[in-house]
């Protein structure tokens, strides 16, 4: 499996904002394709023109590393105190629920929702099958390549020899041949070869635990990409074959559980 990150394409960026009430007093952001990636990254949060002059307190609700959800508290607003909150960027990966716990509102949240698409099969072939081409100054004859002209110099050492087996055949004296001196030949060392590291924690151990979340009801990456970041930060699993083998294995655990 290659990485994932070179499967993606650019990344866009588009505006991201949301409004709590008391009418709606929540605002969820799910992840329902499989072939994108989302990032969403927050700027400011700030009360509306229409607040009350109390403290109005936003949560939110999200993932932690190891597929846990987790509620933090955002932001708490007043009025006369605090209006609004710059984030400065308080990046966070969907799903994400943001939640009023306290006050009734308007609160205002903005920020940019980054998108990026995996490429298909297709465009992938294409970009690998695209020709390449020459540089100019090579077609155009203007420059010569090194190994043509060191063939030349090759050819002129070649006529020298020649002419000098000439001369010691008209009764001269033996001119000594060039290169008459004893070669060094160089013997290869032994090549070190690494092993290939071995997974941290053994598969059946990994297996016993992915088994036990899908039990409790804890969410587990939906796609393959996902779950194969999630074995190497939780389990710190490189190997893919094996990677592969686990994420067969919550296949099945999904089909039983159905």
């Amino acid at each position: 499996m290659e990485d994932g990150t070179s499967a993606l394409g650019r990344p866009q960026m588009y505006l991201f904002g949301c409004t709590l009430t008391s009418d709606k007093r929540e605002s969820k952001v799910d992840v329902e394709d499989d072939d994108t990636e989302q990032q969403l990254s927050l700027k400011a949060v700030c009360l509306g023109a229409d607040a009350e002059d109390k403290f109005h307190m936003v949560e939110v609700e999200g993932l932690t590393f190891d597929g846990k959800t987790t509620k933090v508290p955002l932001v708490a607003l007043r009025p006369s105190v605090l209006p609004s909150m710059t984030l400065g960027g308080f990046e966070i990966t969907p799903p994400v629920t943001f939640r009023l716990q306290a006050g009734s509102g308007p609160v205002h949240i903005s920020g940019q929702h980054f998108v990026s698409v995996k490429e298909s099969d297709d465009e992938e072939e294409e970009n690998n099958t695209s020709p390449v081409k020459r540089p100019s100054s090579l077609m155009s004859g203007k420059k010569l390549p090194m190994k043509k002209l060191k063939m030349e110099s090759d050819d002129e050492e070649d006529d020298s020899d020649d002419d000098d087996n000439d001369d010691d055949s008209n009764g001269n004296e033996a001119k000594p041949q060039k290169g008459s001196g004893k070669t060094l030949q160089r013997t290869p060392g032994p090549v070190k070869t690494k092993s290939p590291a071995g997974p941290s924690k053994s598969v059946s151990d990994v297996r016993l635990k992915l088994s036990a979340a899908a039990k409790e009801g804890k969410p587990l990456p939906k796609t393959e990409q996902k779950f194969e970041n999630y074995v190497r930060s939780s389990f710190k699993i490189s190997d893919k074959s094996v990677i592969k083998d686990l994420w067969s294995f919550v296949q099945t655990l999904k089909t039983e559980k159905k």
